[in-house]
Protein backbone atom coordinates (compact mmCIF):
# COMPACT_ATOMS: atom_id res chain seq x y z
CA UNK A 1 0.00 0.00 0.00
CA UNK A 2 1.21 3.10 -1.29
CA UNK A 3 0.76 6.54 1.19
CA UNK A 4 1.52 9.94 1.04
CA UNK A 5 3.26 10.04 4.17
CA UNK A 6 4.17 13.43 4.59
CA UNK A 7 0.48 14.43 3.34
CA UNK A 8 -0.82 11.99 6.29
CA UNK A 9 0.81 12.97 9.30
CA UNK A 10 0.00 16.63 8.45
CA UNK A 11 -3.82 15.69 8.15
CA UNK A 12 -3.68 14.06 11.44
CA UNK A 13 -1.68 17.18 12.97
CA UNK A 14 -4.50 19.12 11.83
CA UNK A 15 -7.41 16.88 13.21
CA UNK A 16 -5.08 17.05 16.52
CA UNK A 17 -5.13 20.27 16.63
CA UNK A 18 -8.76 20.83 16.04
CA UNK A 19 -9.36 17.95 18.17
CA UNK A 20 -7.37 19.93 21.22
CA UNK A 21 -9.39 23.67 20.35
CA UNK A 22 -13.02 21.73 19.96
CA UNK A 23 -12.37 20.40 23.69
CA UNK A 24 -10.95 23.52 25.50
CA UNK A 25 -14.06 25.35 24.47
CA UNK A 26 -16.70 22.75 25.45
CA UNK A 27 -14.46 22.57 28.76
CA UNK A 28 -14.76 26.18 29.27
CA UNK A 29 -18.31 26.03 28.69
CA UNK A 30 -18.98 23.26 31.22
CA UNK A 31 -16.48 24.55 33.76
CA UNK A 32 -19.17 27.72 34.15
CA UNK A 33 -22.19 26.90 32.57
CA UNK A 34 -24.08 23.82 33.89
CA UNK A 35 -26.80 22.44 31.50
CA UNK A 36 -27.68 18.97 34.14
CA UNK A 37 -28.24 16.05 33.11
CA UNK A 38 -26.26 13.96 30.47
CA UNK A 39 -25.55 16.86 28.78
CA UNK A 40 -23.31 18.04 31.72
CA UNK A 41 -21.75 14.83 32.01
CA UNK A 42 -20.90 14.75 27.88
CA UNK A 43 -19.67 18.58 27.98
CA UNK A 44 -17.48 17.69 30.92
CA UNK A 45 -16.28 14.91 28.96
CA UNK A 46 -15.19 17.00 26.17
CA UNK A 47 -12.17 17.44 27.76
CA UNK A 48 -11.21 14.10 26.68
CA UNK A 49 -11.43 14.72 23.05
CA UNK A 50 -8.46 16.86 23.17
CA UNK A 51 -6.11 14.15 24.97
CA UNK A 52 -7.23 12.21 22.02
CA UNK A 53 -5.54 14.83 20.12
CA UNK A 54 -2.17 15.29 22.27
CA UNK A 55 -1.80 11.33 22.45
CA UNK A 56 -1.79 11.86 18.22
CA UNK A 57 0.71 14.17 18.55
CA UNK A 58 2.96 12.53 20.72
CA UNK A 59 2.62 9.33 18.02
CA UNK A 60 3.26 11.59 15.52
CA UNK A 61 6.39 12.67 17.09
CA UNK A 62 7.91 9.53 17.32
CA UNK A 63 7.01 8.78 14.18
CA UNK A 64 8.66 11.34 12.63
CA UNK A 65 11.88 11.23 14.64
CA UNK A 66 12.40 7.62 13.59
CA UNK A 67 11.64 8.42 10.02
CA UNK A 68 13.63 11.41 9.53
CA UNK A 69 17.20 10.01 11.38
CA UNK A 70 16.58 5.94 10.28
CA UNK A 71 19.50 6.94 7.37
CA UNK A 72 21.35 8.70 9.74
CA UNK A 73 24.56 7.12 11.72
CA UNK A 74 25.10 8.12 15.39
CA UNK A 75 27.84 9.84 17.23
CA UNK A 76 27.88 13.65 18.31
CA UNK A 77 27.71 15.35 15.34
CA UNK A 78 24.21 14.09 14.29
CA UNK A 79 23.38 14.41 17.91
CA UNK A 80 23.75 17.95 17.77
CA UNK A 81 22.44 18.28 14.74
CA UNK A 82 18.96 17.00 15.64
CA UNK A 83 18.57 18.50 19.35
CA UNK A 84 19.20 21.43 17.45
CA UNK A 85 16.76 21.34 14.89
CA UNK A 86 13.96 20.17 17.31
CA UNK A 87 14.90 23.35 19.55
CA UNK A 88 14.81 25.18 16.21
CA UNK A 89 11.13 24.22 16.11
CA UNK A 90 10.04 24.24 19.25
CA UNK A 91 11.05 27.14 21.29
CA UNK A 92 11.29 30.24 18.97
CA UNK A 93 7.28 30.42 18.38
CA UNK A 94 6.52 28.85 22.19
CA UNK A 95 8.88 31.95 23.36
CA UNK A 96 6.94 34.65 21.60
CA UNK A 97 4.25 33.28 22.65
CA UNK A 98 4.47 32.82 26.43
CA UNK A 99 6.11 36.75 26.21
CA UNK A 100 2.82 37.55 24.57
CA UNK A 101 0.76 36.26 27.80
CA UNK A 102 2.98 37.43 30.31
CA UNK A 103 3.07 41.04 29.19
CA UNK A 104 -1.00 40.46 29.00
CA UNK A 105 -0.56 38.94 32.80
CA UNK A 106 1.27 42.45 33.86
CA UNK A 107 -1.36 44.36 31.88
CA UNK A 108 -3.65 42.42 33.90
CA UNK A 109 -5.48 41.30 30.77
CA UNK A 110 -4.22 37.32 30.91
CA UNK A 111 -5.18 34.93 34.01
CA UNK A 112 -4.91 38.16 36.11
CA UNK A 113 -5.68 36.24 38.89
CA UNK A 114 -2.44 34.32 38.48
CA UNK A 115 0.77 34.62 40.44
CA UNK A 116 3.45 34.10 38.61
CA UNK A 117 6.48 33.62 40.38
CA UNK A 118 10.08 34.38 39.11
CA UNK A 119 10.54 30.31 39.25
CA UNK A 120 7.49 29.75 37.50
CA UNK A 121 8.38 32.44 34.81
CA UNK A 122 11.72 31.04 33.93
CA UNK A 123 10.83 27.26 34.51
CA UNK A 124 7.90 28.37 31.70
CA UNK A 125 10.41 29.81 29.01
CA UNK A 126 12.37 27.04 29.50
CA UNK A 127 10.00 23.89 29.52
CA UNK A 128 11.75 22.85 32.92
CA UNK A 129 8.34 21.00 34.93
CA UNK A 130 7.54 22.85 37.72
CA UNK A 131 4.48 22.09 40.14
CA UNK A 132 2.85 25.08 40.96
CA UNK A 133 -0.79 24.73 40.59
CA UNK A 134 -3.59 22.20 42.37
CA UNK A 135 -0.35 20.94 44.34
CA UNK A 136 0.37 18.00 41.90
CA UNK A 137 -0.18 19.55 38.28
CA UNK A 138 2.51 20.83 36.59
CA UNK A 139 0.89 23.92 34.89
CA UNK A 140 3.03 26.41 32.95
CA UNK A 141 2.14 30.19 32.15
CA UNK A 142 1.13 29.14 28.50
CA UNK A 143 -0.62 25.85 29.53
CA UNK A 144 -0.30 23.86 26.55
CA UNK A 145 3.43 23.95 26.82
CA UNK A 146 2.96 20.64 29.27
CA UNK A 147 3.20 18.93 26.39
CA UNK A 148 6.37 20.27 25.01
CA UNK A 149 7.85 19.45 28.38
CA UNK A 150 7.45 15.72 27.24
CA UNK A 151 8.90 16.91 23.96
CA UNK A 152 11.42 18.36 24.99
CA UNK A 153 12.51 14.81 27.53
CA UNK A 154 11.73 12.73 24.45
CA UNK A 155 13.92 14.89 22.32
CA UNK A 156 17.04 14.73 24.59
CA UNK A 157 15.95 10.77 24.84
CA UNK A 158 16.27 10.49 21.50
CA UNK A 159 19.16 12.32 21.07
CA UNK A 160 20.91 10.17 23.23
CA UNK A 161 20.01 7.08 21.36
CA UNK A 162 21.61 8.83 18.23
CA UNK A 163 24.47 9.82 20.14
CA UNK A 164 24.86 5.96 21.08
CA UNK A 165 23.79 4.37 17.63
CA UNK A 166 20.66 2.93 18.72
CA UNK A 167 17.93 5.18 17.65
CA UNK A 168 16.47 2.41 14.98
CA UNK A 169 14.25 -0.83 16.03
CA UNK A 170 16.91 -1.24 19.61
CA UNK A 171 16.02 2.48 20.85
CA UNK A 172 12.26 0.79 20.92
CA UNK A 173 13.23 -1.17 23.30
CA UNK A 174 15.84 0.96 25.24
CA UNK A 175 13.44 3.73 25.61
CA UNK A 176 10.47 1.23 26.63
CA UNK A 177 12.86 -0.24 29.92
CA UNK A 178 13.72 3.68 30.72
CA UNK A 179 10.12 4.87 30.73
CA UNK A 180 8.99 2.11 33.17
CA UNK A 181 11.77 3.01 35.06
CA UNK A 182 11.40 6.30 35.30
CA UNK A 183 7.91 5.54 35.85
CA UNK A 184 8.21 2.91 38.67
CA UNK A 185 10.27 5.11 40.59
CA UNK A 186 8.88 8.68 40.32
CA UNK A 187 6.90 7.65 44.26
CA UNK A 188 10.49 7.60 45.55
CA UNK A 189 11.77 11.38 43.97
CA UNK A 190 11.75 13.83 46.50
CA UNK A 191 11.02 16.45 43.90
CA UNK A 192 7.56 17.44 43.42
CA UNK A 193 8.64 18.28 39.64
CA UNK A 194 9.89 14.74 39.05
CA UNK A 195 7.56 13.13 40.49
CA UNK A 196 4.28 14.61 38.56
CA UNK A 197 6.35 15.07 35.83
CA UNK A 198 7.43 10.91 35.15
CA UNK A 199 4.13 9.33 37.17
CA UNK A 200 2.42 10.12 33.95
CA UNK A 201 2.67 8.08 31.33
CA UNK A 202 1.94 9.59 28.18
CA UNK A 203 5.15 9.11 26.74
CA UNK A 204 5.00 5.58 26.02
CA UNK A 205 2.69 6.97 23.01
CA UNK A 206 6.17 8.24 21.69
CA UNK A 207 7.25 4.68 21.62
CA UNK A 208 4.37 3.48 20.05
CA UNK A 209 5.13 6.28 17.09
CA UNK A 210 8.52 4.71 16.93
CA UNK A 211 7.63 1.11 16.63
CA UNK A 212 4.81 1.90 14.23
CA UNK A 213 7.98 3.46 11.81
CA UNK A 214 9.83 0.47 12.40
CA UNK A 215 7.13 -2.08 11.98
CA UNK A 216 4.78 -0.19 9.09
CA UNK A 217 5.27 -2.80 6.73
CA UNK A 218 3.32 -5.34 8.63
CA UNK A 219 1.19 -3.06 10.05
CA UNK A 220 -0.08 -1.78 6.78
CA UNK A 221 -0.57 -5.69 5.36
CA UNK A 222 -2.95 -5.93 8.23
CA UNK A 223 -4.73 -3.05 7.81
CA UNK A 224 -4.90 -2.41 4.41
CA UNK A 225 -7.89 -4.16 3.76
CA UNK A 226 -11.35 -2.59 3.85
CA UNK A 227 -12.80 -4.80 6.38
CA UNK A 228 -9.50 -3.80 8.74
CA UNK A 229 -10.01 -0.23 8.57
CA UNK A 230 -13.46 -0.07 8.75
CA UNK A 231 -13.38 -2.41 12.26
CA UNK A 232 -10.83 0.50 13.24
CA UNK A 233 -13.03 3.35 12.10
CA UNK A 234 -15.73 0.96 14.41
CA UNK A 235 -13.23 0.79 17.77
CA UNK A 236 -12.43 4.66 17.27
CA UNK A 237 -16.39 5.54 17.36
CA UNK A 238 -16.84 3.07 20.57
CA UNK A 239 -14.14 4.30 22.28
CA UNK A 240 -15.36 7.84 21.79
CA UNK A 241 -18.52 7.23 22.96
CA UNK A 242 -17.62 4.91 25.97
CA UNK A 243 -14.89 8.46 26.73
CA UNK A 244 -17.64 10.54 26.19
CA UNK A 245 -20.63 8.65 28.34
CA UNK A 246 -19.38 6.58 30.41
CA UNK A 247 -15.17 7.77 31.77
CA UNK A 248 -16.11 8.67 35.07
CA UNK A 249 -18.00 5.62 35.32
CA UNK A 250 -14.68 3.15 34.88
CA UNK A 251 -12.46 3.56 37.80
CA UNK A 252 -8.88 4.48 37.71
CA UNK A 253 -8.41 2.80 34.31
CA UNK A 254 -10.51 5.44 32.26
CA UNK A 255 -7.12 7.44 31.87
CA UNK A 256 -6.14 5.62 28.97
CA UNK A 257 -8.41 5.28 27.14
CA UNK A 258 -8.44 8.68 24.97
CA UNK A 259 -4.42 7.48 24.14
CA UNK A 260 -5.81 4.00 23.30
CA UNK A 261 -8.18 5.61 20.84
CA UNK A 262 -5.29 8.07 19.62
CA UNK A 263 -3.33 5.33 18.48
CA UNK A 264 -6.55 4.07 16.77
CA UNK A 265 -7.33 7.47 15.11
CA UNK A 266 -3.23 7.49 14.11
CA UNK A 267 -3.62 4.44 12.47
CA UNK A 268 -7.06 5.00 10.77
CA UNK A 269 -5.93 7.92 9.46
CA UNK A 270 -2.33 6.92 8.66
CA UNK A 271 -3.64 4.12 6.42
CA UNK A 272 -5.93 6.73 4.43
CA UNK A 273 -5.10 5.94 0.63
CA UNK A 274 -6.46 9.95 -0.05
CA UNK A 275 -6.78 12.78 2.44
CA UNK A 276 -7.15 16.34 1.67
CA UNK A 277 -9.56 19.89 2.55
CA UNK A 278 -8.90 22.32 4.46
CA UNK A 279 -7.71 20.05 7.72
CA UNK A 280 -4.50 19.12 5.74
CA UNK A 281 -3.90 23.15 5.48
CA UNK A 282 -4.71 23.35 9.52
CA UNK A 283 -1.92 20.43 9.64
CA UNK A 284 0.52 22.80 8.18
CA UNK A 285 -0.55 25.50 10.99
CA UNK A 286 -1.43 23.42 13.54
CA UNK A 287 1.49 24.60 15.78
CA UNK A 288 0.77 27.80 16.00
CA UNK A 289 -2.73 26.85 16.08
CA UNK A 290 -2.22 24.68 19.68
CA UNK A 291 -0.38 27.76 21.04
CA UNK A 292 -2.64 30.42 20.36
CA UNK A 293 -5.95 29.53 20.58
CA UNK A 294 -5.34 29.77 24.42
CA UNK A 295 -6.34 33.38 23.85
CA UNK A 296 -9.73 32.71 22.05
CA UNK A 297 -10.60 30.11 24.85
CA UNK A 298 -9.76 32.62 27.76
CA UNK A 299 -11.92 35.02 26.58
CA UNK A 300 -14.53 32.42 25.93
CA UNK A 301 -14.44 31.51 29.61
CA UNK A 302 -14.80 35.53 30.22
CA UNK A 303 -17.82 35.82 28.58
CA UNK A 304 -19.30 33.14 30.18
CA UNK A 305 -18.46 34.14 33.49
CA UNK A 306 -19.20 37.68 32.98
CA UNK A 307 -22.50 37.54 30.53
CA UNK A 308 -25.70 36.72 31.33
CA UNK A 309 -26.66 35.09 27.87
CA UNK A 310 -28.45 32.12 27.16
CA UNK A 311 -26.83 28.52 26.79
CA UNK A 312 -27.91 28.40 23.40
CA UNK A 313 -26.38 31.55 22.61
CA UNK A 314 -23.09 30.75 24.10
CA UNK A 315 -23.03 27.46 22.38
CA UNK A 316 -23.19 29.48 19.18
CA UNK A 317 -20.57 31.95 20.48
CA UNK A 318 -18.67 28.85 20.74
CA UNK A 319 -18.83 27.82 17.47
CA UNK A 320 -17.45 31.54 16.12
CA UNK A 321 -14.78 31.18 18.17
CA UNK A 322 -13.61 28.05 17.45
CA UNK A 323 -13.35 29.21 13.72
CA UNK A 324 -11.76 32.27 14.91
CA UNK A 325 -8.91 30.78 16.82
CA UNK A 326 -8.32 28.45 13.66
CA UNK A 327 -8.23 30.97 11.16
CA UNK A 328 -6.20 33.20 13.58
CA UNK A 329 -3.38 30.05 14.51
CA UNK A 330 -2.94 29.92 10.01
CA UNK A 331 -2.44 33.67 10.00
CA UNK A 332 -0.16 33.84 12.75
CA UNK A 333 1.58 30.66 11.06
CA UNK A 334 1.86 32.99 7.46
CA UNK A 335 3.18 35.61 9.07
CA UNK A 336 5.01 35.12 12.40
CA UNK A 337 5.56 31.12 12.68
CA UNK A 338 7.08 30.68 8.98
CA UNK A 339 9.23 33.90 9.35
CA UNK A 340 10.23 33.52 12.73
CA UNK A 341 11.36 29.64 12.11
CA UNK A 342 13.34 30.56 8.77
CA UNK A 343 15.37 33.08 10.64
CA UNK A 344 16.23 31.04 13.66
CA UNK A 345 17.06 28.05 11.23
CA UNK A 346 19.55 30.77 9.64
CA UNK A 347 21.18 31.95 12.67
CA UNK A 348 21.73 27.93 14.32
CA UNK A 349 23.00 26.93 10.51
CA UNK A 350 20.64 24.34 9.63
CA UNK A 351 18.05 23.96 6.64
CA UNK A 352 14.56 25.74 7.91
CA UNK A 353 12.24 23.82 6.23
CA UNK A 354 11.39 22.36 9.24
CA UNK A 355 7.41 22.47 8.78
CA UNK A 356 6.79 19.43 8.15
CA UNK A 357 9.26 17.25 10.64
Amino acid sequence: MKLKTNENIQYLRGVAALSVVFAHIASSFAAYRNVGGLGSVVLHNMELVGQVGVGVFFVISGYIMSMTTNDKAGGTAHSRAFIVKRAVRIYPLYFFWTTVCVVLWELRMFNSAQHYSLGKIITSYLLIPYVSFNGDVIDPILRQGWTLMYEIFFYISFAVLIFCGQHRKSGIYILTILFITLGMSSELMTSENAKSFFSFQISYLFIVGMFIFHHQEKILGLISFKMARGGLLTLFVILMLVIIFKYSELGDNAVYLPYLNAIVLFLYLFTAKKVSGPVLEIGNSSYSLYLTHTFFTTAYAMLIIRSGLSNLTLGLIGIVVFLAAVVFGEITYRLIEKRLIFKTAAVAHIPSNLKKS
